[in-house]
């Protein structure tokens, strides 16, 4: 199984290439009250063995960023706003499938699912996962969670 340090690097390496978002660590007086921290969540489902989610959170400033950065615009472009939420999307895409090669390497097939927004009221869980990753990026807070299913055992 993988560690939250492979986790963070993945994310790091991935936000940076496919972003050009550099992330650091989340000092404790900047991490966000999840009870009032605006932010978006987007799942993505993987299967395979092990079979799994990953789910990332980012406020809109993050999804506005990560957008025009991709886009080419600057973050005051309307399309930059309209794109943030398909930015995190595609951001996690890359994300997942980098992570579970840097996990289990080439041999293993997974199948990845379409990412999907996640309904807010799965936000206080993933912020109180003792796995969860919280990281910074340009100012702005992010959170990964992956959880993974049990393989069925053979008889």
């Amino acid at each position: 199984m993988g560690t939250k340090e492979q986790t963070v690097e993945v994310v790091n390496r991935i936000l940076e290439e496919a972003a050009f978002v550099f992330t650091d660590t989340l000092m404790p007086d900047d991490v966000p009250d999840p009870s009032t921290w605006e932010a978006s969540g987007v799942s993505l489902r993987f299967f395979g063995n092990p079979s799994g989610e990953m789910r990332m959170w980012a406020s809109d400033g993050f999804s506005r960023c990560v957008a025009a950065n991709m886009l080419g615009v600057s973050e005051d472009d309307p399309a930059a706003a309209e794109k943030g939420l398909d930015a995190l999307k595609e951001s996690l895409n890359i994300i997942v499938g980098n992570y579970l090669t840097a996990i289990y390497g080439e041999a293993p097939v997974f199948d990845l699912g379409l990412p999907e927004p996640v309904d807010r009221s799965r936000l206080q869980e993933d912020f109180d996962n003792p796995e969860a990753v919280l990281l910074a990026a340009d100012d702005h807070p992010i959170l990964f969670v992956i959880s993974l299913e049990k393989a069925p055992e053979n008889d």
